[in-house]
């Protein structure tokens, strides 16, 4: 066999060996800001039931609409929309965020029972 076709056959075979261990590498089960994926431990789940009791954290709902508020206001102003346009974009966003408080209303709701059956 030529160098030449070596060369390529050990690239070939590298480049293979690292595409297929980087989802293995990817898909580590770290705890970060989310909680680590979908296996979180029965800790975890009883810590979110209790901060979705008190509304803490990612349940503090006039914290997020804040946030939000203030995000929608500042992508606003970089768009320099007219007083038209912003009236419009204020209703575009009030629809999304009715729509939304349904969605959320499901699935607290959902939240709720996954909680009563920790306890038992």
């Amino acid at each position: 066999m030529s160098k030449r076709k070596s060369s390529i056959i050990t690239a070939g075979l590298l480049a293979s060996a690292l595409f297929a261990a980087s989802p293995a590498l990817m898909a580590s089960n770290s705890t970060g800001k989310h909680g680590g994926g979908h296996h979180g431990n029965q800790r975890d789940m009883t810590e979110m039931c209790e901060d979705m009791r008190e509304g803490k954290g990612r349940f503090d709902q006039a914290e997020r609409q804040a946030e939000m508020a203030e995000r929608q206001e500042a992508m606003a102003e970089r768009l320099k929309l007219t007083d038209k346009q912003r009236e419009i974009w204020n209703e575009i966003h009030e629809e999304n965020r009715q729509k939304h408080e349904k969605r959320m209303k499901k699935m607290q709701d959902k939240m709720k029972k996954r909680c009563d059956n920790l306890k038992k």
